[in-house]
């Protein structure tokens, strides 16, 4: 298992990837801010993200990230409905 600042340093390369797939997603800047966040720090626990082929975690981050979105979007209507 890789050690704790080699995961870090190696999640800081997804870090742009992450913002913007949820500024896509969300539009607003500070949500997605903190789902990217929320992803990123998910990610850092992720047994099988880390167990993932290099070329292949840019689409696992997709669907981590796809999915917090959707999650923050429907927690949003649920609040104004």
């Amino acid at each position: 298992m890789l050690d704790f600042q080699k995961k870090v340093d190696a999640l800081r390369r997804y870090e742009s990837l992450c913002f913007t797939v949820c500024v896509t997603i969300l539009i607003e800047e500070h949500a997605s801010y903190k789902t990217a966040e929320q992803a990123l720090c998910q990610l850092f626990g992720d047994r099988e993200f880390w167990r993932t082929a290099e070329v292949d975690r840019s689409q696992y981050i997709l669907r981590v990230c796809t999915k917090l979105c959707m999650q923050k979007k429907e927690i949003r209507l649920s609040r104004t409905s």
